[in-house]
């Protein structure tokens, strides 16, 4: 059972469990902005965007990057369940910069056709990329 000035934050992945922390609060990205939880909030349910998490534990703040998702609060938990998940420690930078480039070049095909399948795959590959980038910088700072 949670502190009752504390949060049990839990992400997921398809892969399974990939972070379950105690946090003062914790904060997310949601396809109508940042929201943030602390402990005893009212229940909520929201679409989670590619972006940053950011959560604080032990008076210590943290980020990770988040792709896609839903995400659950209330008084004592955070359940995030996200396509993808990485910490800043695990992100290489450079690899990711080659990636978010290639997907970019790809868009350019599309010219002024902002639609179908392979395009929303494309902004997914996008979006994926500038999350774990802003993760990587936010941990620099």
């Amino acid at each position: 059972m949670a502190l009752a000035d504390h949060l049990t934050l839990e992400v997921a992945t398809p892969l399974g469990l990939v972070l379950k922390t105690e946090a003062q609060s914790v904060a997310a990205p949601s396809v109508h902005g940042e929201f943030g939880v602390f402990a005893g909030h009212l229940p909520l349910l929201a679409a989670v965007k590619p972006g940053l998490l950011k959560y604080r534990t032990a008076n210590k703040d943290y980020v990770a990057a988040v792709s896609a998702g839903f995400v659950e609060a209330g008084p004592t938990k955070v359940l995030l369940l996200t396509d993808q998940f990485a910490l800043p420690k695990d992100i290489d930078e450079a690899a990711v910069r080659a990636e978010l480039a290639a997907a970019e070049k790809d868009l350019v095909a599309f010219k002024d056709r902002y639609e179908g399948n392979q395009y929303e795959e494309l902004q997914r590959k996008i979006d994926w990329a500038n999350a774990r980038l802003l993760a990587k910088a936010a941990d620099k700072n």
